[in-house]
């Protein structure tokens, strides 16, 4: 029995073994013949050509078949682009064909590839490759399929005449049926991602995942397919669709019916165009819903069928990740319409009906749309929202949550939407109802802002802003006004922002502002800037972009009053002025009080993709200590506010930029100033004490100054400040130089060395008296000091200096006329009692060659 075993065990080995060998020697005979004739043949069947960059023949994969398989499969359409590219493209056929007359082949396979079908405005299709039957030759290969494959392909689709166009990954399609018969049932089930679906300028399913499961009985004689059962899935949303499509002339009549049971809302949804995917996309529902679809007429390209949609939700829920809790008890019902058989005419669309519980308040809406082509839109909603519930909805990181209502008083809107949308015919629009704001507040970076009161009138283009109470952010605020063109505006996409403007009249009353609280509103929280550099920066220039947009639409101004306002240190009150929006750009005029003097401003805010600031101010009677306490010591600590005294007076141009993401560019920003310090006084200034070899050190650790004026600038991160005569009770110097930003210095001093060596030998200036003028003597002593603030150091350079003056003599004018031009007037004296720009300069009293001139002293 073993030996039967062992000898049945052995003679199977060696038939499998001469199998093997047979096939491996049948296919090195027959591959390249079979490769090439295949090629042939499918070459003679088409108008264009395959090219292929090799094949093989294999026996066994799919015994009892063989397979041919074609690789990096290249397919020319029509006009000469790729209509087909794959890795691969299979044919089953039976094995013992081989050595008939003609090779059957039955199933095809295409894989790893694309899919390209285009047709071009005169209807002209790349795919109609395929020769006439009655011009094709006896093929020694007879393509007769029963099966047909696709596995991982890209499907495009352009239709340039009918303005249509998809793109589809197919991840597995299968299509079997005895396709050669007139008449066969088609058997196919596929499992897709779509990519999008364009229809009349329109854009659906983006990024949808959904198959069938097909049964469909076709006759190609009469052009008719049967749809005996259809089950499509759309993002697990499962349809039924039923019915027949029947090709008649240039048209297919269409006589479909789509059901679906245990679907939701979200299955509607999904069919929605892509721009209101962003809207309504995350809704979801619960409760019994209902979805019935017909689709019967012609489709063509002059011909669109008869389409009736009906859907709805009784007693449920509706629920969004950007609701805080779910609508409750909602009912509706949506239907839409084209009307009629064979219809290119008007359609509707109507959700009528509609009411739902929000936190128990009862909120109703109903909505007609005619005609999608030039839509008339019939709007209504009453009842009331808790802003709370809904802060999701502005889709913005820096606001965390709200609350209180507002409640919506019987707001209606009808006309057509382009007038909607149009600055010139907005008028013909009819708007009617109240918005109510009953402490209705938002949670914007961890601050409070709260409408207390106030109401929103509509009365058609007119909306009236009456008795607005803001608070938060340690702010109070009040605002009344007329708006126009509110409707346009809010229509208006980014391309368009710029035509429409929304005018408007209006009052700014406030007992106290915090400046820098209100700015921090805008701010994008720091835990999303951890999201990284990139992505922070995007969100800044998004920020910058809206900001942009939305000063584009402003067209008016605010009468503006501030009893009292503060930015960080910084303390002003009796602000009154104007804020006028206008061409991109916000205007700033006013005065207010501060720092013990009082402040003029003149200033232009240009909203553009990188913002700038152009401004005048003028500053009258301010203390310098204050002024330097309430700004920080402008940023630096050199000089500090303990060490300062007097009373200035300025005039400043000031020009400021910012980029993109709205960083301040502080290499950009130029400024030219004339200041006047009446009464100066500087405390323990390290620098003065280095000259105590020239003058009493008690004196140099309190200077205090005569009145003086000068011409500064602002300009490559560096302020300038050109020569000027300081008259002090220490020792009188011309003094001229720069510091940058980051304290770099570079000074230059003249000091009268006769006056010094005079001083010398006197004693402490107790009362602090500043000595007589006099710039030049029988000698002078020339000073350079440059450096760092924490490492610098001074030598004698009479050269040196004497360029620096003559320099900031130059600089000096233009900073003069620069002033001049901005302000207005000849002369710009700062200080009393001073007929012209020059201060007692102390005229030459020798010949000394040293002795120059310093113009304004």
């Amino acid at each position: 029995m073993n030996k039967i075993i062992k000898r049945t065990g052995i003679a199977l080995g060696a038939t499998l073994l001469l199998l093997l060998v047979a096939a491996a020697v049948i296919a090195a005979f027959f591959q390249d013949a079979v490769g090439r004739k295949l090629i042939f043949e499918l070459n003679k069947q088409l108008t264009t050509e395959i090219h292929v960059t090799g094949f093989n023949l294999s026996l066994l994969r799919d015994f009892p078949d063989a397979t041919v398989s074609l690789n990096g499969v290249t397919v020319t359409g029509t006009n000469g682009e790729p209509l087909l590219k794959a890795a691969v493209m299979s044919f089953n056929f039976r094995l013992f064909s081989l050595f008939e007359r003609s090779v059957k082949v039955h199933a095809m396979a295409i894989r790893d590839g694309a899919l390209t079908v285009q047709i071009d405005r005169a209807g002209k299709a790349n795919y109609a490759i395929l020769k006439n039957r009655k011009t094709q030759e006896d093929a020694s290969f007879n393509i007769i399929l029963t099966e047909a494959r696709l596995e991982n392909m890209e499907l495009s689709y352009r239709n340039e005449k009918l303005r249509q166009g998809a793109q589809t990954h197919v991840g597995e399609a299968i299509f079997s049926g005895e396709f050669s018969n007139a008449q066969f049932d088609l058997q196919s089930s596929a499992q897709l991602t779509s990519r999008y679906v364009d229809l009349g300028g329109m854009r659906y399913f983006t990024e949808k995942n959904w198959g069938y499961d097909a049964h469909i009985f076709v006759d190609m004689p009469h052009g008719t397919y049967d749809l005996q059962k259809v089950n499509l899935t759309v993002d697990g949303n499962a349809f039924n669709l039923q019915g027949s499509v029947k090709k008649q002339g240039n048209a297919q009549v269409l006589d479909l019916k789509a059901t679906t049971a245990g679907a939701n809302i979200e299955s509607v949804i999904a069919l929605l165009p892509q721009q209101y995917l962003y809207a309504f996309g995350d809704f979801s529902s619960k409760g019994r819903f209902r979805f019935l679809t017909t689709i019967t007429g012609r489709l063509s390209a002059t011909e669109s069928p008869a389409i009736d949609m009906e859907f709805g939700l009784e007693n449920g829920r509706l629920e969004s990740p950007r609701l805080k809790a779910p609508f409750k008890d909602v009912s509706f019902t949506a239907t839409f319409t084209n009307q009629a058989e064979n219809a290119t005419g008007n359609t509707v669309f109507e959700i009528s009906n509609f009411k739902g519980y929000l936190n128990g308040e009862l909120m109703t809406l109903r909505l007609r749309v005619e005609n999608l082509n030039d839509p008339y839109v019939d709007f209504m909603a009453d009842g009331v929202m808790p802003v709370g519930y809904v802060a999701g909805f502005f889709e913005n990181p820096a606001i965390s949550g709200g609350k209180g209502k507002v409640e919506f008083k019987d707001i209606k809107i009808s006309g057509l939407y382009r007038d909607m949308a149009s600055m010139d015919n907005i008028n013909s629009v009819v708007m009617h109802g109240d918005l109510e704001f009953d402490d209705a507040a938002l949670f914007i970076n961890d601050e409070e802002l709260r409408v207390e009161r106030g109401q929103f009138h509509f009365d058609d283009n007119m909306a009236s802003l009456q008795d607005f109470r803001l608070t938060g952010a340690g702010s109070e605020i009040g605002l009344n006004g007329q708006v126009q063109n509110l409707l346009p505006v809010l229509l208006s996409d980014a391309a368009q922002s710029g035509e429409a403007k929304l005018a408007f009249q209006a009052e700014l009353v406030s007992p106290k502002m915090d400046l820098r609280r209100l700015i921090g509103l805008t701010d994008i929280p720091a835990e999303k800037g951890a999201v990284g550099t990139e992505v922070s920066d995007s969100l800044k220039v998004a920020k910058n972009t809206l900001q942009e947009r939305i000063a584009s639409q402003l067209e008016g101004v605010f009468q503006v009053r501030v009893d009292a306002f503060e930015y960080d240190k910084i303390e002003g009150r009796d602000f009154s002025g104007m804020l006028i929006f206008e061409n991109q750009e916000m205007r700033i005029l006013g005065d207010t009080k501060g720092m013990s003097g009082s402040f003029d401003l003149d200033g232009a805010l240009f909203f553009e993709n990188q913002s700038r600031l152009e401004a005048k101010l003028s500053c009258q009677n301010i203390d310098v200590k204050e002024f330097f306490r309430e700004t920080n010591n402008l940023g630096q600590d050199f000089i500090r506010q303990e060490q300062l005294g007097g009373t200035m007076n300025a005039k400043m141009l000031i020009h400021t930029f910012w980029d993109s993401t709205g960083t301040f560019l502080t290499d950009k920003m130029h400024v030219w100033a004339e200041v006047g310090i009446e009464k100066g006084e500087l405390k323990d200034f390290k620098i003065l004490e280095e000259f105590s070899g020239y003058a009493n050190v008690s004196d140099l650790r309190q200077v205090r100054f005569a009145n003086m004026q000068n011409w500064i600038e602002v300009k490559n991160n560096t302020v300038y400040l050109p020569a000027m005569f300081l008259q002090n009770n220490a020792m009188n110097l011309t003094v001229s130089g720069e510091q940058t930003f980051d304290d770099k210095i570079n000074y230059n001093i003249k000091v009268n060395a006769a006056q010094v060596l005079a001083n010398k030998f006197k004693k402490h200036n107790a009362n602090l008296k500043p000595i007589k003028a006099q710039n030049d003597g029988f000698f002078n002593l020339y000073f350079n000091i440059n450096g760092t603030l924490d490492d610098y150091h001074y030598g004698t350079n009479r050269k040196l200096v004497k360029e620096k003056f003559a320099q900031s003599e130059l600089q000096k004018r233009q900073i003069r006329g620069t002033l001049i031009q901005a302000f207005g007037g000849a002369s710009l004296n700062l200080l009393p009692k001073q007929a012209d720009n020059r201060q007692d300069a102390g005229e030459p009293t020798t010949q000394d060659e040293d002795v120059e001139y310093i113009e304004g002293f």
